[in-house]
This record gives C-alpha cells, structure tokens and sequence, in this order.
C-alpha cells in the first residue's frame, strides 16, 4: 500500500529529492552572486566548493553549458616571435 502512494507521488513530478536539489541550487548560486559582488567582504568562503555544489545541482536538472560546436577542431598554436611585447 505505501508503495502506491510512492509511485503517486513519483508521477505527480514533486518530490522531497527535487526541492532539496533545487534549494541547494538557489543557495550556491546566491552565495557565489555575494561573494563574486562583494557585499560582506568579511565573509571568507571557497569559491571552488560552491561553484562545484551548483554545478552538481544543475547538472541533477540537465543543464549544461553550451558548446560552441568546435568539439572536434584542435587549437590552433599561434607563434608570437616577432613581436615586440612581453619581457626584455
């Protein structure tokens, strides 16, 4: 009997798992947006561990970052020697 309810709740779309990845979704993008403005300069935190806890979060939604269609193309080396920048 509690596994029909489960699968109810299942189809229904809502369920504790995607509130929970979705408050943690609007949590590391709001401490990111803080830390990357500036708002509370005493507030130390790791950038690195945020940003992975939002990316996790968005990839759990599928979202990705776009790739710009070169997946394939090798870069290209640019040779800088005969120009007059850098150190002398």
């Amino acid at each position: 009997m509690a596994n029909n309810s489960e699968e109810q709740h299942e189809k229904e779309g809502i369920c504790i798992a995607d509130i929970v990845k979705a408050l943690v979704l609007a949590w590391s993008a709001a401490l990111l947006t803080v830390s990357y403005l500036g708002i509370f300069p005493q507030m130390k935190m790791d950038n690195t561990f945020v940003a992975s806890l939002l990316t996790g979060a968005m990839a759990s939604f599928g979202i990705e970052r776009k790739s710009n269609g070169n997946g394939n193309k090798k870069p290209t080396i640019v040779d800088n020697k005969d120009t007059k920048t850098g150190i002398k």
